[in-house]
């Protein structure tokens, strides 16, 4: 059985059948906008997930070139499931239905996190 700090093998295989079936944005948006992003913030509280972040980020490397990783960094307009699953509309619509928190601190953690994950990943 797997360890779960360890899930991020199976994350990486799965983003590789999303590319070969959706494209490289999706599979980007599933794996760097959500399960590297997920992954960061639970490495901050469990330190087995913290000693696995080096090498989930390497993979990702490996995996997407930097030009890649980098016009997916700077045109992410949102980053989790919903902002690689929704299209804008159902996005918007899910928003005004008060789907998501938007408070000033889940933000500003959301970009403290994002700002991380750039600079783990090569991108100034």
């Amino acid at each position: 059985m797997q360890r779960f700090e360890r899930i991020w093998i199976d994350q990486c295989e799965a983003a590789e059948r999303i590319r070969e079936e959706h494209g490289i944005d999706k599979a980007l948006g599933y794996l760097v906008g959500e399960k590297l992003m997920n992954f960061l913030e639970v490495s901050k509280q469990k330190p087995e997930f913290r000693g696995e972040l080096p090498h989930f980020v390497a993979r990702v490397r490996e995996m997407f070139s930097p030009a890649e990783i980098e016009r997916y960094l700077r045109s992410a307009r949102r980053v989790g499931a919903p902002g690689h699953v929704l299209s804008d509309e159902d996005y918007e619509e899910m928003r005004e239905a008060g789907a998501f928190d938007e408070s000033p601190v889940r933000a500003a953690q959301d970009l403290l996190l994002f700002e991380e994950m750039k600079r783990l990943l090569g991108v100034a």
